[in-house]
């Protein structure tokens, strides 16, 4: 980890020596260890450093051709090397996780790069011939010549999704480099540009046996934990006592000798803790393990420092868990291998109930053409969507992709102009993910997974709020070379059929039997714990009240008030669920607060 920041004058202006600095230091929480300024007219470079081993160079890493500044785990002299002789190309050959940027001398380019899931973030801001880039949005908003406005274009897509999908954000003047994606930046203007194109498994490829997927599967993982493992500092594990996590375990415990300290947090009072699952696997592997208690109490204490961290909205109650997560760890440990992405690799979550609805989709696909179109016509009259959609396309006909929040017409109503609403904004965001992949449906799903759900929401609250506490998390299951290894199998083998049911993450579910207990291995998922319903009815009511009422007297320009005291209403009565849309605007005013 680390934070990196610039400003480059197109016209050859020197860059304000003030701006670099208020740039570096807003950024010097993510690298803590040591700091250096590029400066050279029309370019100034910061690079805050997290260092993982004691004999790292220092930067800045430049030689007579380039500057290159990296947030993240790559090797930064060989990435130097290797941008000289292969430029773009390069990228490929990085396989940690990493943001960077890249000024080329002679062309008076720059280059904006970002890790194929999006694990480190990335901004920048684009005005006159002035840019600046920076790895938090809330440094760049502290420049004279970016605004705060707010991108009321993208105020559906938020309340669709609850968060932005790069390159957009909430801000007019500030953007994000997409996951996967290099931005080019020169004198006339920005290109961006998709770098990480993985093959993707065809329908009609060769399929090799299951055994050997699975041995695949673990030795790849094996591999991306030891790469994830090289460090001289303080190392642990989240653990979650599911699938993905222990299998990191196993894999750091074999490497070790030993097993590193473990770490995983409970909500107090909460009747659905399962906590008991992850003390069980560390139990397995001998760890020292610590248990994290949170109360609702505490978290709502900490919502304002979280969205400031965070940079935009926070996009679930998750990033507060983690926060004090990472606050507790930040004792022992300085590094942590977590497994998040897992679900979106391997197929995860709710990909068992998509596959059964995909598998009703094909009782009729498989019907002759006259009787099909019948049958189909008949489902959707009925309202049976699924049965009326295609399986070829269903994640796209069914717009599966992420969080569905406010619908069109819940938009229409809550927004002051209901020309922000745009009805059709879940399928224009959705629509170019799907066609950037061709592989059967789940896999194609998946990908939009990665694409939105897991770079957006999942990995960005993890890295904002391990960053804060001067923690660097790893993620060993979105390795470059685990990514394309899964990318090649068919989404049939990770999402398996068993029976009348099916098994998730199938491949790494069986290269693990022998090494849990059936109890453990079998499980189902156990999610971050969250702020429930019922709580913002009962202790949490007074609190949910005060914001929204915060939010209709901020953001009335934006919202109307009586249609969000309705939908509170409503909440508070019991009458329906409205918590993730009140938490979505709950959010939304933090981050405007956080602001001014």
């Amino acid at each position: 980890m680390g934070g990196i920041a610039g400003i480059i004058h197109f016209r050859n202006e020197p860059p304000d020596r003030d701006q670099l600095h208020q740039l570096s230091t807003r950024v010097a929480h993510r690298g803590p260890d040591d700091k250096a300024i590029y400066y050279s007219p029309p370019v100034g470079f910061a690079q805050r450093v997290f260092a993982t081993d004691s004999k790292a160079h220092r930067p800045p890493w430049e030689n007579d051709q380039i500057v290159i500044a990296i947030d993240g785990s790559a090797d930064r002299i060989r990435t130097v090397e290797n941008w000289c002789s292969k430029g773009i190309e390069s990228l490929q050959k990085i396989s940690g996780n990493f943001a960077l940027a890249v000024w080329e001398k002679q062309e008076g380019v720059l280059w904006l790069a970002r890790d194929p899931t999006g694990t480190k973030p990335l901004f920048f801001s684009h005005r006159d011939s002035r840019l600046a880039f920076a790895s938090t949005l809330q440094a760049l908003v502290g420049l004279p010549w970016v605004s705060n406005e707010i991108a009321t274009d993208h105020l559906a897509e938020y309340l669709s999704f609850r968060y932005t999908h790069a390159p957009r954000t909430l801000l007019r003047d500030v953007w994000a480099v997409p996951p996967g994606h290099i931005a080019r930046i020169d004198r006339s203007g920005v290109r961006i540009d998709r770098w990480w194109n993985p093959k993707w498994y065809m329908p009609g490829d060769p399929i090799s046996s299951f055994s050997t997927l699975t041995d695949l599967v673990d030795r790849s993982l094996r591999r991306a934990v030891e790469r994830r493992m090289r460090t001289t500092q303080p190392l642990g594990v989240l653990l979650s006592g599911g699938l993905d996590s222990a299998a990191i375990l196993h894999h750091a415990h074999d490497l070790l000798g030993s097993a590193p300290p473990t770490f995983t947090v409970r909500m107090a009072d909460d009747p659905t803790d399962e906590s008991a699952f992850a003390a069980r696997v560390a139990e397995t592997y001998g760890a020292d393990h610590t248990l994290v208690e949170v109360t609702n109490e505490e978290l709502m204490a900490v919502v304002d420092r979280t969205t400031e961290h965070m940079g935009h909205p926070l996009p679930s109650p998750s990033a507060l868990v983690q926060h004090h997560l990472f606050e507790a760890a930040s004792s022992d440990v300085r590094l942590l291998l977590s497994g998040a992405g897992g679900d979106e690799v391997l197929g995860g979550r709710t990909m068992p109930d998509i596959a059964q609805r995909l598998r009703r989709s094909r009782t009729i696909s498989r019907m002759p053409g006259p009787m099909r179109m019948m049958g189909r016509r008949a489902a959707k009259a009925a309202g049976w969507s699924d049965l009326a959609t295609a399986a070829a396309h269903f994640g796209l006909e069914r717009k599966i992709g992420g969080s569905r929040v406010f619908a069109a017409e819940e938009r229409v109503l809550i927004l002051r102009d209901p020309a922000l609403a745009r009805p059709g904004i879940r399928a224009s965001i959705l629509e170019p993910f799907y066609q950037e992949v061709s592989s059967d449906p789940i896999n194609e799903i998946l990908h939009v997974w990665q694409r939105g759900w897991l770079s957006e929401d999942v990995l960005a609250r993890a890295d904002r709020m391990a960053a804060h506490h001067r923690i660097q998390v790893r993620f060993p299951l979105l390795d470059t070379e685990f990514l394309e290894m899964a990318a090649a199998f068919p989404g049939a083998e990770k999402c398996r059929r068993k029976g009348l049911n099916y098994v998730s993450k199938a491949p790494l579910r069986a290269a693990m039997h022998g090494r849990l207990s059936e109890q453990l291995l079998h499980r189902p998922k156990r999610a971050l714990p969250a702020p429930m319903a019922n709580w913002l009815r009962g202790p949490g009511a007074r609190f949910m009240q005060q914001r929204l009422d915060a939010l209709c007297d901020r953001s009335s320009d934006l919202f109307v008030p009586a249609v969000v005291t309705e939908h509170m209403q409503a909440h508070l009565s019991g009458d329906a669920d409205h918590s993730v849309r009140l938490w979505s605007l709950v959010m939304f005013d933090a981050w405007r607060a956080s602001l001014d």
